[in-house]
């Protein structure tokens, strides 16, 4: 029993690693492929952005990236996204995402970059598509630096 418990601690934080890593494929895996930076618009969200994607890039992941501020009355607050994909006019994904305010009133965010995957996709006709982030709620989170990131040759969750 008491070599159990030694091993616990140890135990326990792979199984944390293995379940924080094993979401994230779509912005450790594969290569960068470029990075836009992305321009806000009048509806709390962001103007859309064009991407030349090909099919030898799939799948592809698209990362949103932002910089949160030290802002403390942000605490518990956070940002809701709808981030769509459309090749000839036709939406091929869609997904909604959050963006959270990390801080606490006694601590600034640990990690101040915030890198969030809003989409994987498989890339099943070369050309330009155009992404969309609209904004589902007003702001309570200020974000500075965002960026989309495309990855190429993602690993796909299982």
């Amino acid at each position: 029993m008491q070599a159990i418990r030694k091993r616990w601690p140890a135990a326990l934080a792979a199984l944390c690693a293995m379940v924080l890593l094993g979401a994230c494929e779509g912005i450790f895996t594969g290569t960068a492929a470029g990075s836009i930076l992305l321009e806000a618009d009048a509806g709390g969200g962001f103007k859309p952005v064009a991407l030349k994607l090909t099919t030898d890039m799939s799948p592809v992941s698209l990362n949103f990236h932002a910089d949160l501020g030290n802002n403390p009355h942000e605490t518990g607050k956070w940002n809701g996204y709808q981030a769509s994909l459309s090749h000839n006019g036709r939406v091929v994904a869609s997904r909604p995402f959050n963006v959270s305010y990390t801080g606490t009133v006694e601590l600034p965010p640990a990690h101040p970059a915030q890198v969030i995957t809003m989409l994987i996709q498989r890339v099943e006709e070369s050309g330009e598509y155009t992404l969309s982030i609209k904004s589902l709620k007003a702001a309570e989170v200020s974000l500075q630096n965002t960026r989309v990131e495309v990855r190429r040759n993602v690993q796909v969750p299982k």
